[in-house]
């Protein structure tokens, strides 16, 4: 028979269990004074050697890896972070990854952009040994810390709808995330100092955002950071031109895209007409069920058409450049535009020229446009990647933007 603990020792653990809990509430909490940076966790770490090894092998398929291995220098902690952002004059916590080196040092901030995703599942924080994303993580072995926003509607606030290519909201989300950046090398990464000099480097939607965020960065927000370089991979820029472009075709592959505008413009009333203005039925009902997070590209694109005349409306199709009825539309989509501006900055554009998905126009005119308000020749920067279509170019673009953003460091 088990004998039963004594009274004076029941009270003894009792005091043992009380002390313990008392120091657990006195423990000082590390973002409690922050204004932006909420939580960090580490995700992975990687050795110096464990990237060497990755990047050679990534090197078989994209000869430009093996150009970054002779510039790496350390380890890589990769951490989600939650953080406070605002959208729509409510406070929303919104998340991402940051990668910082494993060697103390003083580094640059380089963010990274993603492009066009549906699945809450492959957020940057949701899946971040993705692939796709560890080639952008390993770049923080070269010598930066490098930041991946997750978006709204992603992360930490999947319970929103994305605001798909809505500028501003895109904007703020990023630019807090690079504010937090300065409270985690305090409170988290406390062997490395991190400047306020950046980087920016998107593909896709990650382009356009890009190039959004370069614009805030240099007119706006120029006492907080100093972007160095930035590199923006098939974009599009000007929505009200891919729109028309779009309308005037027979058929396009990615109605996805259409129906992700759409739906985040319905969603926040950024669109003043109902989806029923300018989609057919049974579209329109379906297009607000697709953009859940729970559907991918390919899904989404199975429940919609590829047929411009069978997904939209006939009225929509004759009057959306002209009818009044579809002023709010062109508005929103001018809105949400990023207009040309005489950049100081070195900005790289590129675009596959096989890209049925996003124009390789909007690449080559917004670079025109940059150089007639007074942009140089010199420092912007247009080259097509021969041959790629839209998926086929997005690593050779992330490569090359690393190269040219070494040229200003």
């Amino acid at each position: 028979m088990k004998s039963q603990p004594s009274l004076r020792a029941l009270l003894l653990l009792g005091l043992i269990l009380l002390l313990m809990q008392s120091c657990r509430k006195d423990e000082p909490d590390p973002f409690e004074d922050n204004i932006y940076l909420i939580s960090s966790e580490v995700e992975m770490v990687r050795t110096k050697e464990n990237i060497i090894n990755i990047l050679t092998l990534a090197s078989t398929q994209y000869q430009a890896a093996a150009e970054i291995i002779p510039d790496v220098i350390s380890g890589v902690n990769v951490y989600s972070v939650t953080y406070n952002t605002e959208f729509q004059g409510e406070t929303v916590i919104a998340s991402g990854l940051i990668c910082a080196p494993t060697v103390p040092g003083t580094y640059p901030i380089l963010s990274f952009q993603n492009g066009t995703n549906t699945l809450h599942s492959s957020a940057p924080t949701a899946d971040p040994q993705s692939l796709a994303y560890q080639m952008i993580e390993y770049i923080a072995s070269a010598g930066y810390v490098v930041v991946m926003p997750d978006y709204l509607g992603f992360g930490a606030s999947k319970n929103i709808a994305h605001p798909y290519l809505h500028k501003e909201s895109t904007v703020r989300t990023v630019l807090d995330m690079l504010r937090a950046v300065a409270e985690f090398d305090e409170d988290v990464a406390k062997d490395i100092s991190v400047t306020n000099e950046c980087y920016i480097i998107g593909y896709s939607q990650g382009g356009w955002a890009t190039l959004a965020l370069l614009d805030a960065l240099e007119n706006d927000y120029k006492s907080e950071f100093t972007v160095k370089a930035a590199s923006c991979g098939a974009g599009p820029y000007d929505l009200g031109s891919f729109n028309e472009y779009v309308l005037g075709l027979t058929s396009y592959p990615m109605p996805v895209f259409l129906g992700y505008i759409a739906n985040a413009y319905s969603t926040y009333d950024i669109y003043p007409n109902d989806l029923a203005d300018l989609f057919n039925s049974p579209y329109d009902g379906r297009i607000p069920g697709l953009y859940d997070g729970k559907h991918s590209s390919e899904q989404i694109n199975s429940q919609l058409t590829t047929s411009i005349s069978g997904l939209f409306t006939a009225a929509y199709l004759s009057g959306f450049a002209l009818d009044q009825k579809y002023f709010g539309v062109r508005n929103a989509l001018a809105d949400n535009s990023i207009m040309a501006w005489a950049t100081d900055v070195p900005i790289l554009f590129m675009h596959g020229t096989a890209d049925t998905y996003v124009m390789p126009f909007l690449s080559d005119n917004m670079h025109q446009l940059m150089i007639s308000e007074g942009a140089s020749p010199l420092t912007c920067i247009y080259v097509t990647l021969e041959g790629l279509d839209h998926s086929q170019a997005s690593v050779p673009a992330l490569l090359a933007g690393y190269q040219f953003f070494k040229t200003f460091r």
